[in-house]
């Protein structure tokens, strides 16, 4: 690390929006493949190996418990070791997963290819990945960083399973998986190599391009903030269980919001446009969120988001008419959107830089368990009830205590 007055203010366009924008494509891509395309790949792959729905979705299962198992894992060396070199191994590890489904001969080889491949692109080109390098560029402005950096999930899921699927339709899905993997490769990697730096120091610039207010303040990045004791933190748990929950519940009203409305008698092709309203309202939190993440106090924001949630749940159990759903879809699609931003804000607030990747990778098994947990009870609900009230107010009452938990955790 270079001594603080080896640094310089930068003119002009400060090095750590190109990171932004690295880590901007690099989760748009990451998470446009691996999450929102999956599907794409079910009915074609399932029709040539024989396999059903249930066999299909050990890909999916196998990723999950893999980002599980490896998060913590790369999270510490993240903390440690080059992003750059890091980057590019999540790089690699994401076209070798799309190059191997490609040439895959059964059912289990495209499995493990998935599982284990694309857990390791995930951790390093995801969120834990993205947001370790761009909260050790930013301090004054790392809730907007970290903001337009979330960007990435959104815009990937709105653009790349439709590619994907033109190419399915036009080529088949063999070479369309390696089109793609070969095309990640050759898009990323010169990015990374060219404009991805550890730390502002290694250019010899400040975090957010100027200097904060004294030397003492440039120089607190490189002051290591202790996390022994991490996973007994009573701190810790009440956020990982607050987050993990209205995680959870995001995704449990994500996965059924299409069904729910089908029962209410919406046809498919309205009851499809509630997922489009949630993801593009999605865009629309994320952006807002980037406008006042560094002028509100982060903890109570992520409570005020996490209130907000609640209406709209609500209110799907006392409607019948599209119009509704389409509101409702819209106001929780834009407060998820704020929600994943406004905690790695709060996270780099309560644990700097230093320790980040650890803390992070630490937390993120934990909001995976409640989701494994989560969504699925929502569909028990539903079979037991023949409807999704009981289950929708269970949402919004894991939703309340996510919001107690956060209240009374302590900042210090």
């Amino acid at each position: 690390m270079q001594n603080s007055s080896s640094l310089r203010r930068q003119t002009g366009i400060f090095h750590g929006w190109w990171i932004v924008g690295v880590a901007l494509l690099a989760q748009a891509i990451t998470t446009g493949l691996v999450i929102y395309s999956y599907g794409l790949l079910v009915m074609p792959i399932g029709t040539e190996f024989g396999a059903n729905r249930f066999e299909m979705m050990w890909g999916k299962t196998g990723l999950s418990l893999m980002t599980i198992l490896v998060s913590p894992f790369f999270g510490t060396l993240l903390d440690r070791y080059s992003a750059r070199l890091l980057m590019t191994l999540g790089v690699l590890a994401l076209s070798s997963t799309f190059i191997w489904i490609s040439i895959s001969s059964t059912l289990w080889e495209f499995v493990f290819a998935f599982a284990a491949l694309s857990a390791v692109a995930m951790a390093l080109l995801g969120t834990l990945g993205t947001s370790v390098l761009v909260t050790r560029w930013f301090r004054n402005k790392r809730g907007r960083a970290l903001s337009l950096t979330a960007l990435g999930s959104s815009i990937g899921g709105l653009f790349i399973p439709y590619l994907f699927q033109v190419l399915i339709d036009t080529f088949g899905w063999r070479t369309a998986c390696a089109w793609f993997g070969a095309g990640t490769a050759v898009l990323l990697l010169p990015l990374v190599f060219i404009l991805v730096r550890n730390r502002p120091a290694d250019l010899g610039l400040y975090p957010d391009g100027t200097v904060t207010t004294t030397e003492v303040a440039a120089q607190a990045l490189s002051e290591p903030t202790s996390v022994d004791g991490l996973l007994l933190s009573k701190r810790f748990w009440q956020l990982a269980i607050a987050i993990g929950a209205v995680f959870a519940v995001s995704a449990a009203l994500l996965v059924n919001i299409v069904p729910y409305a089908q029962g209410q008698g919406i046809v498919s092709q309205h009851a499809a446009l509630l997922i489009s309203a949630y993801a593009i309202s999605g865009i629309g939190g994320k952006l807002l969120f980037s406008l006042i993440a560094d002028r509100v106090d982060l903890k109570m924001s992520l409570q005020i988001a996490m209130a907000l949630l609640v209406p709209p749940i609500v209110t799907l159990t006392q409607t019948d008419t599209y119009k509704t759903m389409l509101i409702c879809s819209v106001l929780l699609g834009m407060v998820s959107g704020a929600l994943m931003p406004g905690w790695t804000a709060l996270l780099a607030h309560l644990y700097g830089p230093i320790h980040y990747g650890r803390v992070m990778g630490r937390m993120l098994p934990v909001t995976g368990v409640m989701a494994t947990v989560i969504v699925p009870l929502v569909g028990y609900l539903f079979d037991r009830s023949g409807n999704y009230n009981t289950a929708f107010f269970c949402l919004a009452t894991f939703v309340i205590i996510a919001i107690v938990l956060l209240v009374s955790m302590r900042e210090k």
